[in-house]
């Protein structure tokens, strides 16, 4: 756990047990290689948790960090964000992810504030040069460095003149959020796949094909939303396909939405992520129950597995 205060972090816990230094008197002038000599290195204390707990953020005002390795049943940044009195957006602006699917064993860093924790990467870093990355503007940039010095209690200095930082050390940016335009499965609640992308046997030919997205299983009429932004290209009935929706995305990559039984949306019609509803579950085309078929394309048409892509650009 890391604890801040102005201008440094001090470390705490297992990793930071520091030794107890001159505790014999007389110790510099102790021959080296006995007892006495060493004993000085002694540590009298027992160390403290890697990971503190979660309840230890919460009952602490100052600004507290640390790593968080997830464990099974922590299956998103709304879930971490609670327990340590946090937003999930201050969570993924922090680790420059949206979280959207956590994966146990994975680590985190984790804070008690809302606002993104920066780390400096160089030391030539100044406040100035980090205020600027977030406001051009004269009287937004004050303000908002105003603020910094105020959450970091930075020297009062530092809100007139340039103030600089170590490599490492680490700012909380207060109000400052990270747009992700990442993948999100196109149903509300993560699904279960009754088909996965790769080669297989074709339920409705029986022959092998290569599948070139994947299959959720859903009941007949479940809405169907974009798994990113972007603009309807193509809306209507295509063999195989059935009902299907066609949207470009701002990197130019498409996802296709297939064997819908109803289509919402109209070409040239611009679409939200997980907002905009663009249809419902069906089972028209080439299917063999009510289920989306879910395809990722990039900018030259090749499939690519729609598994990987979720939770990322």
């Amino acid at each position: 756990m890391r604890l801040f205060s102005p201008g440094r972090a001090v470390v705490l816990g297992a990793a930071a047990a520091l030794p107890l230094l001159a505790l014999l008197a007389g110790a510099a002038s102790t021959p080296a290689g006995t007892l006495q000599y060493w004993a000085r290195f002694s540590v009298l204390t027992p160390a403290g948790p890697d990971e503190p707990a979660a309840d230890v953020f919460r009952r602490l005002r100052r600004l507290v960090w640390s790593e968080h390795k997830v464990v099974r049943g922590e299956y998103s940044a709304w879930h971490l964000a609670r327990a340590y009195r946090t937003t999930a957006a201050s969570l993924q602006a922090t680790n420059n992810d949206e979280l959207y699917i956590l994966n146990p064993g994975r680590r985190l860093v984790v804070h008690n504030q809302d606002g993104m924790l920066y780390e400096v990467k160089r030391a030539s870093e100044t406040l100035e040069r980090i205020v600027s990355r977030y406001h051009k503007e004269p009287k937004p940039a004050q303000r908002f460095r105003e603020w910094v010095v105020k959450a970091n209690e930075l020297p009062g200095y530092a809100l007139i003149e340039d103030y600089d930082f170590e490599k490492g050390e680490r700012l909380l940016l207060p109000g400052i959020k990270v747009n992700f335009d990442t993948y999100h499965f196109p149903v509300v609640s993560v699904p279960r796949l009754s088909s996965r992308f790769g080669m297989r046997r074709h339920p409705v030919y029986r022959e092998r094909r290569m599948h070139q997205g994947i299959d959720i299983p859903k009941p007949y009429g479940t809405p169907v939303y974009p798994a990113r932004s972007g603009t309807v290209i193509e809306a209507g009935w295509r063999e195989g396909y059935g009902m299907l929706v066609i949207l470009r995305h701002s990197d130019g990559y498409t996802t296709r939405y297939g064997h819908m039984s109803k289509i919402l949306v109209n070409v040239g019609q611009v679409v939200q992520r997980g907002k905009t509803l663009i249809g419902k579950v069906g089972s028209t085309g080439d299917s063999t129950g009510p289920h989306l078929h879910f395809e990722v394309r990039d900018r030259d048409g090749k499939p690519i597995n729609p598994s990987v892509k979720i939770g990322r650009r």
